[in-house]
């Protein structure tokens, strides 16, 4: 203990006596280390760690499929469900739930639309989720008919309703009907997508039992592993299950055909799974990084080391043990990795809103990012493994020459000096390979966005508003009082002075996903263990398709005769047309959605729209009914300005709606070219970052370099004083030094397209038309580190070029 305290005032001791050195080593550790903290943390909030889930690895999403349909993960039906919670085996608790908006009209205020979640009663226990104030549901009030209970969110609780503790009992006017808060929940949980009140699903309990439902899939389901059981296990029972239920169904049936089944994967996988791969790619960049940092911190010390090696010799020949002067090295680069935690942790804390502002709100609104105790084991194993990387190479070569031979030299050798510049080119060209790994990566993803950017959508989104309202049914009850509602308002928006059209539908492009059905084509029968033609189903108002300027292909598109009472027809997309009517034109054809249900006449076609990405579109066209004849409780609104700045009319929209319902609010106002450019945003922000990063590793590469070539023209002063005085001039100085650096430059060029090629693969799920072996990428991002390869190298060959030979030859 005593040797290691004085090892410790050594290694102090010698830091101080190299201010330069020690605070150009703990920056360089400390950006290295606070990029790593940062996003690591944040990874470990979204993905391992989220707020609100004690033992998040127990918790899965309970899912269903039809592999015939190429419908691989969708919601549940009510007897899905009904089989999964009777695994009291495999599960302590399962729930499921449905998204519900609410219109909140309180004390006179504007109204306001609350986000709302329908679930069954043991939501909360799903979550070990525990109430701050009151109670949660209980069984008997998640049945028709029964009282109405509301819980809020702690958010919601403070934000409208001041925190008063007096709030348990209080009647709140949700949708037009009475409702008494019985709880509030804590501010960790908000499950799920930021709810801001709980009401029980209240389905009739046979609903979970009856088969007739079995396909009718509308609600998300959850549930908690029991201690002991995996999620092979939860799947195996799931699969039992189905195996079950198609046997009952007996013969050829739909279940069979299509290849309908349950089944369960982890709940964070299912939510935010989609940032795992962009998330790991961020942490290897700054992991990258920090070994970037190490590697220059290690040429740094074998630089010390050098001028510190008559002193070990000594040591050494006076008795002292090799592993004793090993464990000096290693406490003082200990000490600069503690100096690098301790101000990289500053640097995280500064960064971590920053990478936050950055990152698609949907998946960290509101999401607590602390630096708990799974960050500060993360950090306390990278500081340890930064003093390993800084100082077990300087520390071995330090105290594994010869001793003898560097007394007798009077501590000049200048083979042992060549071999440590040998290392630290070594570490130079690791540098340059990493930081262009890093730097072809950005730039690849770039050129991907790049081209993203271009891709038509089908629509325009330019001079477009947008918004959402969700009608109460309490108020709504009918189809035609729904009807009736959306005439009006539409009527409503054309009056408004700039706007050119208006449209309602049940979901726009770029910012609610819509449904999806299955139909019949009459007159075309069924193949055997064929489940029959499927599309994604919008219900849309007559002026939709001229709104957001979709061409007409043939046909006809809705008119305002297009009533309930009216004959039922349909407008299909150019996708849908090819998909199932190859070979025959679809106009005046008829379609149905069940062997007792009308005809539906298809009367048009259009082109197809993409509906949510750019990049992966969905491969199944659309059918499109009125929204007359299928009013939706929940609608989106767009607008067509005269102006290219259509979010100007949002608060005219508003006053519009609130002319024909002044409690219907309307929320979720945008552009639809805001709609658009964030469906690119996770992209986007791993390009920002991505491109940071490897800025970052170039620079620090180019220090790195700058060092090796300063410290490599310091041990050839004498060389190039004899080459200056027998007559070369200073440009062959400038070319030699020069050419040195170019040397390590394509050397480390070569190695990192090498470690490209190999590890790209890892990136190429995440391009769009671009190869991984562009060639306008590695030409740019070659041309750009051979410049800054220059731009370090000429600073030391510069100063070697204006030696003087004379006065270097008297020195020497």
């Amino acid at each position: 203990m005593n040797g290691l305290l004085q090892d410790l005032r050594y290694g102090l001791r010698m830091l101080r006596k190299s201010p330069g050195f020690t605070v150009l080593a703990v920056i360089t550790l400390a950006l290295g280390i606070g990029a790593n903290v940062a996003v690591f943390s944040v990874m470990n909030a979204i993905l391992l760690n989220p707020s609100g889930i004690p033992h998040p690895e127990k918790v899965v999403a309970l899912r269903a499929k039809y592999s015939v349909g190429d419908l691989q993960n969708i919601n549940m039906s009510p007897p899905d469900f009904g089989d999964a919670a009777m695994g009291k085996d495999t599960f302590t608790s399962a729930a499921v739930m449905m998204g519900s908006d609410f219109n909140y009209s309180g004390n006179g205020t504007t109204p306001e639309r609350l986000i709302g979640a329908l679930v069954t009663w043991q939501w909360f226990d799903v979550f070990w989720a525990r109430p701050y104030l009151g109670r949660v549901f209980r069984p008997e009030e998640d049945q028709p008919n029964a009282n109405h209970e509301v819980v809020l969110s702690y958010a919601t609780w403070r934000r409208r309703f001041g925190g008063d503790p007096s709030i348990i009992g209080r009647k709140l006017l949700l949708n037009q009907e009475s409702f008494q808060v019985i709880g509030v929940m804590g501010p960790e949980f908000a499950w799920p997508n930021q709810a801001e009140l709980w009401v029980p699903l209240a389905l009739p309990p046979g609903r979970y039992f009856d088969s007739n439902y079995r396909h009718n899939e509308f609600l998300f389901g959850v549930a908690r592993l029991r201690p002991g059981v995996s999620l092979e296990q939860a799947n195996s029972y799931l699969q039992m299950k189905t195996t079950e239920n198609i046997a009952a169904e007996g013969g050829n049936s739909f279940s069979r055909a299509s290849g309908w089944g349950m089944f369960c994967v982890p709940l964070i996988e299912f939510v935010a799974g989609n940032l795992r791969k962009p998330l790991l790619i961020l942490l290897a960049a700054v992991g990258t990084i920090l070994l970037i940092a190490c590697a220059n911190i290690a040429g740094l010390q074998l630089a010390r080391a050098s001028g510190r090696q008559r002193e070990v010799s000594i040591q050494i020949a006076l008795g002292a043990a090799r592993a004793r002067l090993v464990q000096q090295a290693l406490v003082e680069s200990l000490l600069l990795a503690l100096a690098g935690v301790v101000l990289g942790l500053v640097l995280a804390k500064t960064t971590i809103p920053l990478l936050l502002l950055l990152a698609p709100e949907s998946l960290v609104q509101n999401v607590p990012v602390p630096i708990g105790r799974e960050v500060l084991l993360f950090v306390a194993v990278i500081g340890v493994i930064c003093a390993l990387l800084c100082g077990t190479a300087p520390a071995w070569q330090m105290t594994h020459s010869r001793w003898f031979q560097t007394l007798q030299e009077s501590g000049r050798s200048e083979t042992s000096s060549r071999a440590r510049q040998h290392v630290r080119s070594a570490l130079v060209i690791s540098e340059i390979a990493l930081a262009m790994l890093l730097l072809v990566g950005a730039g690849l993803l770039v050129r991907s966005l790049e081209k993203l950017e271009q891709v038509q959508t089908g629509f325009d989104p330019g001079g477009l508003a947008s918004g959402a309202l969700s009608l109460p049914v309490t108020t709504y009850k009918t189809d035609e009082q729904q009807a009736a509602f959306f005439t009006a308002a539409e009527e409503q928006l054309r009056s408004i002075p700039g706007v050119t059209s208006a449209a309602f539908a049940d979901a726009l492009p770029f910012m609610n996903a819509g449904g999806s059905a299955s139909f019949r084509i009459i007159g075309h029968p069924l193949a055997p263990n064929d489940p029959g033609p499927h599309g994604n189903i919008r219900s849309i108002s007559s002026d939709y398709f001229s709104t957001l300027r979709i061409p007409v292909v043939r046909g006809r598109v809705f008119t305002l005769e297009d009533r309930l009472k009216t004959e039922r027809v349909t407008v299909i997309d150019e996708t849908l047309a090819r998909q199932y009517w190859r070979n025959e034109d679809p106009i005046g054809q008829h379609i149905s959605f069940g062997s007792n249900a009308p005809p539906i006449t298809v009367v048009g076609i259009v082109k197809h729209a993409k509906s949510s990405s750019l990049e992966s579109d969905t491969t199944e066209g659309f059918y499109y009914l009125p929204i007359a004849q299928s009013p939706p409780t929940t609608a989106a609104i767009v607008v067509r300005a005269r102006s290219s700045n259509p979010a100007g009319l949002a608060a005219t929209i508003r006053s519009a709606i609130r002319t024909v319902d002044s409690n219907q609010p309307l929320y979720d106002m945008k552009t639809m070219e805001q709609r658009v450019d964030e469906s690119l945003i996770s992209r986007r922000f791993l390009v920002i970052l991505l491109s940071i990063f490897a800025g970052l590793a170039l620079l620090l590469a180019a220090l790195g370099l700058y060092g090796v070539i300063s410290y490599a023209v310091k041990l050839r002063t004498r060389e190039l004083g004899i080459r200056m005085a027998l007559g070369a001039a200073r440009g062959d100085v400038l070319r030699l030094i020069l050419g040195k650096g170019m040397q390590l430059a394509v050397l480390g060029l070569v190695l990192g397209l090498a470690v490209t090629f190999i590890l790209g693969r890892a990136l190429a799920s995440l391009l769009y038309q671009v190869s991984l072996f562009n060639p306008v990428t590695l030409l740019l991002t070659s041309l750009l580190l051979v410049s800054t390869v220059l731009l370090a190298s000429y600073l030391p060959a510069r100063r070697a070029a204006t030696l003087d030979p004379m006065r270097t030859l008297r020195e020497e």
